[in-house]
């Protein structure tokens, strides 16, 4: 698991920044202004995984996407919970309280990303306690 979720991704903007090699142009339904609008960001890590991509709010990974693709309706039949995908609309058409419902479910989410991750750790420790603990009766 990853640490905490990059704040930034919160925004379009930032989204379309993170798709450097993104297999489609333009042209295609599957852009990259379409993915970003649809929550996705790139988390490709180099030419075998060029097109994988992640939701910023609900972390839903998806890849093998195909140019024709619709973003929106990829991470809807892949993630219809999201509360990103539930709004249906881009960033710049939400109304303030479906603006503001979208931060709330990312705090959420990452608080309780925080909280798995401490649980990871602190069972991580108390593996190392018990065996140094059992080694020495």
């Amino acid at each position: 698991m990853e640490t905490v979720m990059n704040r930034q991704l919160f925004l379009v903007e930032a989204r379309i920044k993170t798709f450097k090699n993104w297999p489609f142009n333009d042209k295609n339904k599957c852009n990259v202004k379409n993915m970003a609008e649809a929550g996705f960001y790139s988390v490709a890590t180099g030419d075998d995984d060029a097109d994988a991509a992640k939701c910023f709010l609900c972390g839903k990974e998806l890849d093998g996407w195909e140019a024709n693709d619709d973003p929106w309706q990829e991470h809807k039949s892949h993630a219809a919970k999201c509360a990103f995908v539930q709004l249906g609309r881009k960033e710049d058409e939400l109304l303030l309280s479906e603006y503001l419902s979208v931060i709330k479910q990312y705090m959420i989410n990452e608080i309780k990303q925080v909280g798995e991750l401490s649980k990871e750790h602190i069972d991580e420790k108390a593996k190392h306690v018990r065996r140094k603990y059992l080694s020495k009766k």
